[in-house]
């Protein structure tokens, strides 16, 4: 059945609270977790996004501290690429409109920067009218101009915004007034209000339109961030801490917290202590021993929240460093494939995390409502793996340990992010089970951001990354398309490609009915896991520890802390760092 964006009868209906009704999506699965999560009670406070004009004493006041693994390189908007950057952006930078609660990317979305908005030419251009009280953090007025400019930003090549493929189907975007801006599509589909609405941080022309596009990468902006959220940033302590506190004369009313701080702590046994000791107040587990150590504590409370991160040992195809180049052993499919059936990757994930996390299924999570866990995948076949190793010329010598093909050693490194206890611990268990097979995989652990340096560059063999899936399956274009892998500033790593891939991808976000979209995205998925591009080792179900004393509000599937401005601590039940007001906390 299709009810989607262009029937004649609603062509120019304005919309406050929601959009109009778009084509149906299967509703998303959550997944409740097993034996050590079964004792844990989901609890979300919901609220209903509207902020009062001034917020009494009980519901005002309070901080909350949160870890971050790695210091944020960028806080530019249409630079951010790593979930730290993201989790702190979102607070001092504002969208169009925000999803609502349940995370649907059809309807019940909330105002942001746009206060209403309406659909006109058979549903092709949708109209933002924007807040007229809104004003940067530096007291200027927040104007269409800047939703150009950031648009101009996002979709410009140079800049290289990692999400710049969403806005393919935009054909441009024309300011009409000073509040008012129109998104002028190609053509309809489905996730239309999604993209225009909150791909998109805004940004503040007046202080970077003359800043080279080319060198925003090293611009000042990025260090102090001027936005127009319900928090701005008050201090950063290199390597140590990143401080916002609650815009007073917000538009919306100020956030109900007075601050919030965002800790740099890359180990996680550090973690698991500083909230043990109280230094910390909220913080994701996916450690069977962290879970049980903190779930133990009576002043925190346990949510879990549904899967949507994935985690896979990405095979490079090209040479390192020489894209142009196949890469001597990871350009062979067979190869790929041998490697992935000599891994029991049942066995590795449940000797890591107990039932914490399950074996991935692809470059998707079992949460997404387009995912198919039917889809057959490579299974373990150890004699299998053997075999075909030794039908591709890649023999065991004997006396020796490491297999050969042409005196050439099947040997290769594993790049592992060093601050990722869970994949350092799984990265020593392949390397073990690949030994008897005759594969010689050596671990190179780096830190967070050199290892992204490495990627981008090509500079691996393998590395185990991972992806916090999207909402829609629209999400995979900027990871494994293509286009994706011909960008120079892309983030298809491996530089895979495959145009039957691409195309059911393109038909499963287009789809107007979900029986189509899920046939399509069917097809994509299997496509890509015969492909072999990845080992698709874990999806990891988050068990998220809060402190007691908040009320939580807006905990998206995808982003707990996106609803950070409505969270709120009553007087009754505040701690002495609740009671600083707005100064700057002693850290």
């Amino acid at each position: 059945m299709t009810v989607g964006p262009g029937a004649a009868d609603r062509r120019q209906e304005t919309h406050k609270q929601n959009t109009r009704s778009l084509p149906m999506r299967p509703s998303i699965r959550l997944h409740a977790g097993t034996r050590l999560l079964a004792c844990v009670l989901v609890s979300a406070a919901a609220c209903d996004g509207r902020t009062p004009a001034a917020a009494d004493a009980d519901t005002v006041g309070g901080s909350l501290i949160t870890a971050i693994q790695a210091e944020p390189r960028f806080l530019l908007p249409p630079l951010i690429s790593l979930i730290d950057e993201q989790m702190v952006g979102d607070q001092i930078f504002e969208p169009l409109a925000r999803m609502g609660d349940d995370g649907r990317l059809d309807r019940d979305f909330r105002p942001a920067l746009a206060d209403s908005w309406s659909w006109e030419n058979d549903s092709t251009t949708i109209v933002f009218r924007l807040n007229p009280n809104a004003r940067w953090h530096d007291g200027k007025a927040v104007r269409a101009s800047d939703v150009r400019f950031t648009y101009d930003l996002c979709v410009d090549p140079v800049v290289g915004w990692k999400d710049r493929e969403y806005f393919a189907r935009i054909d441009s975007l024309t300011v009409r007034d000073s509040l008012t801006v129109a998104f002028w599509f190609r053509s309809r589909y489905p996730e239309q209000f999604f993209d225009a609405a909150t791909r998109m941080l805004i940004v503040p022309e007046h202080v970077l339109a003359s800043e080279p596009r080319a060198t925003l990468q090293t611009s000042s902006f990025n260090r102090a961030p001027i936005g127009s959220g319900r928090f701005r940033l008050a201090k950063w302590t290199p390597n140590a801490s990143i401080e916002l506190v609650a815009d007073t004369t917000h538009y919306r009313g100020r956030a109900k917290l007075d601050r919030v701080i965002f800790a740099v702590t890359p180990d996680a046994n550090a973690v698991t202590a500083r909230v043990a000791s109280g230094e910390l107040d909220v913080v994701a587990v996916s450690s069977p021993e962290h879970f049980r150590t903190l779930a133990a504590r009576p002043e925190l409370k346990a949510q879990i929240l549904p899967a949507f991160d994935y985690t896979f040992l990405l095979f490079n195809t090209r040479a390192r460093n020489q894209r142009s180049r196949p890469h001597p052993l990871f350009s062979d499919l067979a190869l790929r494939r041998a490697l992935t059936m000599a891994l029991d990757r049942d066995l590795l994930v449940r000797g890591q995390f107990d039932s914490l996390a399950a074996v991935a299924i692809g470059p998707m999570t079992r949460a997404q409502a387009l995912a198919d866990s039917t889809i057959a995948g490579i299974p373990y076949d150890s004699s299998g793996a053997a075999r075909l190793l030794d039908s591709l010329g890649r023999k065991l010598p004997a006396g020796k340990y490491v297999r050969e093909r042409g005196a050439k050693p099947l040997a290769f490194s594993i790049l592992v992010p060093s601050i990722s206890r869970n994949r350092m611990g799984i990265a020593v268990r392949i390397q073990e089970a690949l030994r008897p097979f005759g594969v010689d995989v050596s671990i190179d652990a780096i830190e967070p951001n050199a290892f992204f340096a490495k990627m981008r560059a090509g500079d691996f063999d393998v590395a185990f990354d991972g992806r916090k899936a999207d909402l829609s399956v629209s999400g995979l274009k900027a990871y494994w398309t293509v286009a994706s892998a011909r960008q120079p500033n892309g983030q298809n790593f491996s530089r895979y490609e495959n145009p039957i891939f691409d195309a059911h991808l393109d038909s499963a976000v287009g789809a107007t009915d979900a029986a189509t979209a899920k046939a399509h995205a069917k097809q994509a998925f299997s496509t890509i896991i015969a492909d072999v591009p990845a080992v698709w080792v874990y999806e990891v179900r988050t068990v998220q520890m809060i402190h007691k004393r908040f009320r939580t509000a807006h905990v998206l599937p995808t982003a707990w802390w996106a609803g950070l401005a409505d969270w709120s601590i009553p007087s009754n039940e505040r701690i002495p760092r609740d009671r600083l007001g707005l100064k700057l906390a002693a850290r």
